[in-house]
């Protein structure tokens, strides 16, 4: 269980990252990649809370559910924001929308790498 939360820790260092350097980039995106990660975090934060002790399945059922209900309620408030603009303006929206979804994701992939691999052997936890 520990691992699940050390993959959150880095979830939100690599939401603070993406939003630091989409405020010092693209500066109108910002609201996008951060609602992107909190949306992800979120998820996530619910689904260890969910699979504490001994999941039951219609919990985890009613979460995934939930899940990609908030997912689409995102996408959708983000397509009805931008659907006038340019063509531009919505690509970008989206995929900043996007890099903020996939933060569980990347930092799962962080998690999996030999600088934390190394700490892991090191400790016995393999």
């Amino acid at each position: 269980m520990r691992d699940v939360h050390k993959i959150s820790f880095i979830a939100i260092g690599y939401g603070l990252i993406l939003a630091l350097v989409t405020w010092i980039f693209f500066e109108g995106y910002v609201i996008w990649a951060v609602l992107g990660s909190v949306t992800a975090l979120f998820n996530h934060s619910q689904m260890i809370h969910i699979t504490k002790g001994k999941p039951e399945t219609h919990r985890i059922v009613l979460h995934i559910a939930q899940r990609y209900a908030l997912y689409t309620i995102i996408i959708a408030v983000a397509w009805f924001d931008t659907r006038d603009l340019n063509e531009d303006i919505m690509v970008k929206t989206f995929i900043f929308l996007l890099l903020g979804f996939a933060a569980i994701k990347f930092s799962a992939w962080i998690y999996a790498t030999p600088l934390f691999k190394k700490d892991q052997e090191e400790n016995g936890h393999e």
